[in-house]
């Protein structure tokens, strides 16, 4: 199991960097082999530096025909996470974003949850929609032959022997 990096631990390793392997399960994420991979976070002064990648086996539902499959998830990252104190101030409706309120952040005396971190990623890395084939066709819905209403059967019978029968009144 991933355990939280704190800051202030990190910044006491040997170049304020951490490089972790691990492979598991991840809690809330279904997949067929645990997740394995490697993690490198980076204490860089006022942000962190998160690289690795991961990969497991997930099972896939196709959105053209429903067939369950399964999928190879090869998942990199590469992340800058600043470390700065969170404003007191609650948002206003309407707010002006610059670059760095796009970016995540950790107070100083924080840590960063490993295992979140790289769940999250999963997450975004999932295909929303994706065929099981390239030649994936879809379902197949085979159409009834239409319905005759037994009542104009009879009807039905006679239109078809009036268009057979020769005409009486032609020369």
């Amino acid at each position: 199991m991933l355990k939280p990096i704190r800051l202030s631990d990190l910044r006491q390793m040997p170049q304020q960097t951490q490089e972790l392997e691990f492979k598991q399960f991840f809690q809330g994420f279904d997949s067929l082999t645990p997740v394995e991979g490697y993690l490198q976070v980076s204490h860089r002064g006022h942000f962190l530096e998160v690289s690795g990648r991961a990969r497991t086996i997930v099972t896939l539902t196709c959105h053209r025909c429903l067939q369950q499959f399964n999928h190879r998830l090869n998942v990199e990252f590469e992340e800058i996470i600043l470390i700065r104190e969170p404003s007191p101030d609650p948002l206003p409706l309407e707010l002006e974003l610059k670059d760095e309120d796009l970016l995540e952040s950790l107070p100083p005396g924080g840590e960063l949850d490993v295992e979140d971190w790289i769940y999250q990623h999963l997450h975004l890395e999932m295909p929303r929609q994706f065929p099981c084939r390239p030649d994936c066709r879809g379902i197949r819905v085979e159409t009834p032959e239409p319905l005759v209403d037994p009542r104009w059967a009879a009807l039905a019978s006679l239109a078809v022997r009036l268009q057979q029968s020769p005409r009486k009144d032609s020369p």
